[in-house]
């Protein structure tokens, strides 16, 4: 019975392992995009009264857009947001002040456009 048993948990966990073979996940977090988080969310967003009263000092100002073309999503705050974030990151920043974002519809061959523009500081805590 104790053979039947090992026989029995062996064929369980072969079958379980073979299973999974030849499954795949697609997903749209490639690496860049997973670095590029990261690197944005290094950047604090003020407002251009709060990043007075710190000890801070402007680097330099940058701009992202959005183009919505056919097939894919509306332009979202959030994502423009996220490309100024790693862009005054990349300047050796780590704030930010939005200063404008402008929704512009249709623009060129974009269906909808969002555009922003921010100063970028870099902001000493200590």
């Amino acid at each position: 019975m104790e053979n039947h048993l090992k026989f029995l948990v062996s064929f369980v966990v072969a079958a379980c392992l073979t299973a999974c073979q030849g499954v795949s996940f697609h997903t749209n977090l490639t690496p860049d995009y997973v670095v590029n988080s990261y690197e944005a969310s290094k950047v604090v967003e003020y407002s251009a009264e709060e990043v007075y009263n710190h000890d801070s000092q402007m680097i330099g100002d940058v701009s992202a857009s959005y183009c919505q073309t056919l097939n894919t999503p509306a332009p979202s705050y959030s994502r423009v947001v996220d490309a100024l974030k790693y862009k005054v990151q990349r300047l050796g920043g780590n704030g930010i002040v939005i200063m404008e974002c402008s929704k512009e519809n249709p623009f060129a061959t974009c269906e909808a456009r969002l555009e922003c523009r921010a100063l970028a500081y870099e902001v000493n805590f200590s």
